[in-house]
């Protein structure tokens, strides 16, 4: 690993999520999250690593190496010859590049289907009593011998370097024995504890980090009991990872003191992402967020945070692109300027002839970043979603489908008819001022990229504005 400067991020980790986050060619007709692992998964991932490794980030966070959502009951039979090898390929590509792949490992939450189909016992229960879909019930020591396989199965084999545990995202059991005994909080905890306590007691130079999502429900804080709970599993791992998907689980206004009393370090995912669609075309859209991202960065550094799972995407994307080539150098160094990080990335990218050229490229960006973001208003999201403004954000909301869908992040809550104009606007000041930019650079077709992500973004916005009506929207 490379050595950290006194100013950066402790753990800074790329997280794919699942494998085709990063995928260069869509999936167009396939449901999240798609399972292949062919060349043009390896070839995307590699991609990434790219931008990754010199961006200053030390792990990969990706999901679906071995299973999405169900592993064998036997565990072994989750891979063929062919998948071992590409699996090792990945594996080799990060180390070549100084870099670490990290196991995500549902811990009795994502990857179980199958293991409770074949064997009902461990199937957890639902607050109701109803049987869970997809989570195990920690009453039956059966349970965690199959998390206990996978562990062994995956850390004996193969070369990761750290192990991503989630044991929530999709539910918990809620029988007397589980969260109906010790609550969400609390079991979770005791559950991860225990997992942890495990690798690192076979393991222990792994790095181990746990993902609090849905131990609490959106809009609610972490009360002082439940962090009361989480401080003594700050003992066990080397990181807690509070997200911040839709508001963060510790208040922020607590968060420095969570942050002192915490046996390890706190993380988040920078404030503000972009998850990937698999099935859109990888040039229908250019969001960068390259200095919102930095003021939470630098915000979560004072307040003591170390970690930051920041989410990839496919790099093909010049928006996406910069966005992981900016972070990751924010995050190994918390003082720089956006802008001046901004700079750097365009420079090595997109390779300027000229400092003019160099210059209106930075200002096209930043104004791309404006153009959308400055348009999100609060109150549409409280009366749209009930959320508050979000941390994650989607071109589909929908996540799961079988063809492209909606444009969903143009529309209430994220921009209603005046954000909507406001926007065009902004796309079509770059897509004007494009043309003169066209010879200044050795981009290796970037510029292009976003020409052909701006002319799609602006149909989909006056598609939108005939089907509602919004004149003012088609005619601006």
């Amino acid at each position: 690993m490379r050595q950290r400067k006194t100013n950066a991020y402790k753990y800074r980790i790329a997280f794919g999520a699942w494998i085709n986050d990063m995928r260069s060619d869509p999936l167009p007709l396939d449901n999240w999250p798609a399972p292949q692992l062919d060349n043009e998964t390896i070839s995307g991932i590699t991609r990434a690593l790219d931008v990754q490794s010199a961006a200053g980030f030390e792990f990969l966070d990706v999901w679906g190496l071995f299973a999405t959502y169900a592993w064998p009951p036997d565990i072994v039979s989750a891979l063929d010859q062919v998948r071992r090898g590409k699996i090792n390929k990945l594996i080799r590509a990060a180390d070549e590049r100084g870099m670490k792949l990290s196991l995500g490992l549902g811990t009795y939450s994502w990857g179980f289907d199958k293991i409770i189909e074949a064997d009902p016992s461990v199937r957890g229960k639902n607050p109701d009593g109803s049987p869970h879909a997809h989570a195990m019930c920690d009453a039956n020591p059966k349970s965690f011998e199959y998390v206990r396989k996978i562990i062994d199965f995956s850390l004996s084999q193969f070369d990761f370097g750290g192990v991503h545990l989630e044991s929530c995202d999709l539910g918990c059991c809620f029988c007397p024995n589980c969260a109906g005994k010790d609550g969400v909080v609390g079991y979770n905890v005791r559950i991860n504890q225990k997992t942890a306590d495990y690798i690192k007691s076979k393991w222990p130079d792994k790095t181990v980090y746990v993902i609090t999502i849905n131990w609490v429900p959106p809009l609610k804080h972490l009360s002082k009991e439940e962090m009361d709970q989480i401080l003594a599993l700050g003992k066990h791992i080397d990181c807690l990872f509070d997200q911040g998907h839709c508001g963060y689980h510790v208040p922020e206004s607590e968060r420095k003191d969570f942050i002192r009393k915490l046996g390890c370090a706190y993380g988040t995912s920078g404030g503000l992402w972009l998850y990937p669609d698999a099935r859109w075309d990888r040039s229908s859209y250019f969001l960068p967020y390259v200095t919102r991202t930095a003021t939470a960065l630098k915000k979560l550094y004072e307040d003591g945070g170390r970690g930051c799972m920041y989410y990839q995407g496919p790099v093909v994307n010049p928006g996406t692109e910069i966005n992981i080539a900016a972070g990751g150098r924010i995050l190994s160094d918390v003082g720089r300027k956006p802008e001046e990080v901004l700079s750097e990335v365009i420079e090595l990218y997109y390779k300027p002839r000229g400092s003019a050229a160099h210059k209106k490229l930075v200002e096209i960006f930043l104004r791309a970043e404006e153009g959308y973001f400055s348009q999100w208003k609060e109150e549409l999201f409280n009366k749209g979603w009930g959320t508050p403004v979000p941390g994650e954000f989607k071109l589909d909301h929908h996540l799961f489908g079988t063809s492209p869908g909606p444009a969903t992040f143009l529309v209430e809550p994220c921009l209603d008819t005046d954000g909507r104009l406001a926007y065009k606007k902004s796309l079509i000041s770059i897509l004007e001022e494009l043309p003169e930019l066209r010879g200044h650079f050795a981009d290796n077709g970037r510029l292009e990229r976003i020409r052909r992500s701006l002319i799609i973004t602006l149909k989909m916005i006056n598609t939108i504005a005939y089907v509602k009506g919004e004149s003012k929207v088609l005619s601006g």
